[in-house]
């Protein structure tokens, strides 16, 4: 699994693409948003949205690990890439309160972005480095 993860995330393209998807879904308008089925069931936003900004540090992360060859600055690179993750989710949160139709600011997908970016970053730092 490691391997096939390996080989994904050395190309830029996988985390580049990741973070542009995520930066689309929160910049749709609320209409284009379906609200039966899966996406009726409650809290099922905060889920989504620890996943995208989870994602967006950990395939960054990879993607710097496997292509760096100094490792010495691993832990200050993973806290930039969470810092990032984490700035991206708020500023996305104010573009949606001023400029996206029908989507409000909430801050509790504040929350879900941070614990998405941190998980990510203590998995990289505890548990895939050792």
């Amino acid at each position: 699994m490691m391997r096939f993860v390996k080989r994904l995330c050395s190309w830029k393209v996988v985390p580049f693409a990741w973070t542009v998807i995520t930066i689309i879904l929160l910049c749709l308008p609320g209409s284009a948003i379906p609200s039966t089925g899966v996406f009726s069931t409650k809290g099922i936003d905060k889920v989504v949205h620890t996943i995208l900004f989870g994602g967006i540090v950990l395939l960054w992360a990879f993607n710097l690990y496997y292509r760096r060859n100094d490792k010495s600055k691993w832990q200050v690179i993973i806290v930039l890439l969470t810092l990032f993750s984490i700035g991206l989710g708020t500023g996305l949160e104010f573009l949606q309160r001023d400029y996206i139709p029908n989507r409000s600011f909430d801050g509790y997908d504040i929350v879900a972005d941070s614990t998405g970016a941190i998980l990510a970053a203590l998995y990289h730092l505890f548990v895939r480095v050792k």
